[in-house]
């Protein structure tokens, strides 16, 4: 074994020698993409909208029609144009809340411990890499103790690995990526930044991000709209050239049919999205949370099921001592050992247990700590349950200190369980947290003790659970205390009524599959869990619950992984980070629990706009699809369809920053696009009954009138239908809509009146001035459209909530 004066020999750089290879050698980092405006602006052209829509400019063009065509590439520049300054605006709030998750590692700088930022290593500098680390580079082991590695990231082998200071050059070659699983080392760079092999692979791996219900769900429906409204526009131009036979305009009803497949298409929709999930994810940034994963903010939303160890999100993460016990024959003082097996305390970030310890200590304790110094520390076991530590005492003995779970001792044989039972229920029963104890200084190891902690939960913590409660999201704490401990603790926060709502999970997981389903749902606490059990628990949980797990040390990763949606804590291990799809930098669930209310709001939002932009542009769609077979002229002109889509869209746009009433979010919402589809047949077919109507009044008077009726009355109609749709509850009872809805609601419908009233724009659009007779009906059918769509709304909404 090798000893303190092993390590020690490996001093490491001076500040000089890293300032002077950091100026050679650059930064330990990936390079930052170029031009990544640039990319932007072409991202927003692999959508398929924005792609016909250049089609259909292109198209416009080629037949001699530049003023529709123009028009057609304004719509694709104006939504390019906000999407890019969003996401550019994203991009760079990202940039900055990066520095909040600057990752560092502990390096020896002229023969000390330093902690500083990864991107700063340099190649010859020493690392000391403990259980839980990311190596930040690639190195090579110098020195190790009981060291074992996860390289799944480079052969896909889940299976730890040994790694040997002593052994060929694969035993001790550390790439940058792996993670410490065992034990510590200290390990010298070799290379960093674009010189590593993890770099390498970078470079011609793609990147895939995970996509949401709601990416996939808008890809859906995207393909819904395209085969619907290619399949209508063919029957259209194809049913006009037999109606019409040579005398068929065929470049004007070219125009027109790539006008109408325009306006029915949601054009908006990647807007109101990004709109949508960057408002989210400015809510959680208000509240020191970091969104890795964009759309993250709309899964989150639909957690029904929130899991999450107890220290520090229900409790305070701050121990404090409260008991000891030994047996009459012990010569040992148990907090002494306790405090022993933490003895490097003042040389970094101590654990809870740790500080308590030290807390604790009496003056003629302290002094006893005092007689001893380090000589080695041994990494926590998470399948021992147990650290230690080699300390030697100045009348030249060494002892071997353990600390531990209970369970640990009893399986050494060291204590009887009979011996100290009635002492460990007691304190279980309380909700304390109790390590054991022993040691071997020089006479075999022996039992020293038992000492006991508490860790009060939250003053925030009860109102949380209830909060959650308010959101019908159960709260479940996956701990691996033991099962008395996380009863008491449950309890206090207001999480468990009943013994029946706490299972160890060994137990639960030895239930046969039927009825380990029927407890699942009514269990709120799994004490004694295992990282392998956290794991399985996770994916059974997973098989009824939308499931956010929130975790943060090291054996978190795979439950991370698994589960729906995955949160850590900032000063969680560093593979536990790399792995979340959120961060907290203050550690309250209270903020997770917010979290998933403005998922919901931005779901609701988000289908808002899907609902009103489904059924009034393709009420208008088919109508004037349709009504071109009955006329020998168009019904609408191509400029005055896409003046149509504007003037529509710009309030719809909105709705992504609308208000959201607490009982839309009461439940998680799901993306059903059955019902979905139901509304938009039943409400899209209201809509183009009015919009005969307004056909049927105007199409005998002339063209003009038509055309210019006609686009007022949809523009008022979609308006009114959006401010209707937003809530599937009456109007009266929906609530306000945002501000920023109001006020364009009201300027689209100032200008689709005013624009036909004010000669340039009526010329420019081919607009007759409506007479006040004819404004009068078309007034008349927006309010007789808007108590119709509200009456058929009705039952609609039942079915949605059924559903």
């Amino acid at each position: 074994m090798a000893n303190k004066n092993d390590w020690n020999e490996w001093k490491g750089l001076t500040e000089a020698e890293a300032a002077e290879r950091r100026l050679r050698y650059g930064a330990n980092a990936l390079p930052v993409p170029k031009h990544r405006l640039l990319r932007l602006i072409a991202r927003q052209f692999r959508g398929i909208f924005n792609l016909m829509l250049l089609i259909a400019a292109g198209v416009t063009f080629s037949l001699g029609e530049p003023i529709d065509g123009a028009f057609i590439l304004l719509f694709v520049l104006l939504g390019t144009a906000l999407n890019v300054y969003q996401e550019h605006k994203s991009n760079q709030a990202a940039d900055k809340l990066k520095a909040y998750l600057l990752s560092t590692i502990t390096v020896m700088r002229e023969g000390q411990e330093k902690e500083v930022p990864t991107d700063s290593l340099v190649p010859g500098d020493i690392l000391k890499l403990e259980s839980g680390d990311i190596v930040p580079a690639d190195a090579v082991v110098r020195k190790d103790r009981d060291l074992l590695v996860d390289e799944t990231t480079f052969t896909g082998e889940s299976i730890p690995v040994a790694k040997r200071s002593d052994g060929t050059p694969d035993e001790g070659a550390l790439l940058q990526g792996v993670v410490i699983v065992r034990g510590n080392a200290l390990a010298e760079v070799t290379a960093i930044g674009q010189e590593t092999q993890f770099a390498r692979i970078a470079k011609t791996a793609s990147s895939v991000q995970a996509e949401s219900e709601l990416v996939k769900s808008v890809d859906k429906i995207s393909n819904f709209i395209m085969k619907v409204t290619l399949l209508t526009l063919g029957f259209v131009v194809l049913a006009n050239i037999l109606i019409e036979g040579r005398q068929v305009d065929v470049t004007g009803l070219l125009i027109f049919a790539i006008a109408l497949a325009v306006s029915a298409i949601p054009e908006a929709l990647p807007l109101v999205l990004t709109f949508s999930l960057s408002r989210g994810a400015l809510e959680f940034a208000k509240r020191d949370v970091i969104v890795k994963r964009l759309s993250a903010v709309q899964d989150l939303g639909s957690v029904n099921l929130l899991c999450t160890d107890k220290t520090g999100t229900i409790t305070e993460n701050h121990l404090v001592f409260t008991n000891a016990f030994k047996l009459p024959e012990s010569p040992y003082d148990p907090l002494v050992l306790a405090r022993l097996a933490a003895i490097n305390l003042q040389e970094r970030i101590p654990e809870p247990f740790d500080r308590a310890s030290d807390e604790a200590l009496s003056a003629e304790q302290r002094q006893s700590v005092e007689q001893f110094r380090l000589l080695q520390e041994e990494a926590f076991d998470p399948a021992l349950r147990s650290n230690g530590a080699i300390v030697k005492r100045t009348d030249g003995t060494t002892w071997h200190i353990r600390r531990g779970s209970p369970e640990y001792f009893f399986g050494e044989g060291l204590v009887s369980r009979a011996a100290v039972e009635d002492w460990l229920q007691a304190e279980e029963e309380k909700g304390h947290r109790v390590l054991g104890v022993s040691c071997d200084d020089g006479t075999g190891q022996r039992f020293g003790g038992f000492v006991s902690f508490v860790d009060r939960i939250k003053d925030s913590t009860i109102a949380t659970v209830a909060a959650a409660k308010q959101l019908n999201v159960a709260i479940t704490v996956i701990t691996g205390d033991a099962l008395k401990v996380a009863e008491a603790v449950g309890r206090e926060a207001g999480l468990v009524t009943g013994s029946a709502e706490v299972a160890e999970a060994a137990a639960f997981l030895a239930l046969p599959p039927a009825e380990r389903k029927k407890q699942l749902a009514s269990i709120r606490v799994f004490a004694r869990t295992t990282p392998e059990q956290k794991l399985e628990v996770i994916q059974q949980l997973k098989e009824q619950f939308t499931v956010g797990y929130l975790g943060e040390g090291i054996n978190d990763a795979p439950a991370l992984k698994a589960a729906h949606v995955s949160m850590v804590v900032q000063s969680a291990a560093d593979v536990a980070r790399e792995t979340a799809d959120i961060v907290l930098l203050q550690n309250d669930l209270r903020v997770i629990v917010d979290g998933i209310r403005f998922g919901r709001e931005t779901h609701a939002n988000t289908m808002k706009y899907i609902r009103a932009t489904l059924i009034s542009n393709f009420g208008n769609f088919y109508a004037v699809a349709i009504g071109s077979l009955f006329i020998s002229f168009l019904p609408m002109l191509p400029k005055q369809l896409l003046l149509l889509n504007l003037l529509s869209d710009f309030p719809m746009m909105a709705i992504a920053f609308d208000r959201v009433p607490a009982r839309e979010v009461e439940r998680p919402q799901r993306y059903d696009l059955h019902a979905l589809y139901i509304i938009f047949v039943t409400m899209g077919l209201v809509s183009t009954v009015f919009d005969f109507i307004c056909f049927g009044l105007f199409y005998r008077i002339s063209p003009a009138v038509l055309q210019t009726n006609w686009f007022i009355a949809s523009v008022l109609t979609e308006i009114l239908l959006m401010l209707s749709i937003r809530s599937l509850a009456p109007i009266t009872k929906a609530g306000w809509p945002a501000p920023s809805i109001v006020i364009l609601s009201v300027i689209a419908m100032a200008l689709a009146i005013g624009l036909p009233m004010i000669p340039a724009t009526a010329a420019f659009f081919e607009f007759q001035t409506p007479t006040m007779a004819h404004l009068g009906i078309i007034l008349g059918i927006a309010f007789a459209y808007l108590v119709v769509s509200e009456i058929v709304k009705r039952p609609l909404s039942g079915f949605v909530r059924r559903k």
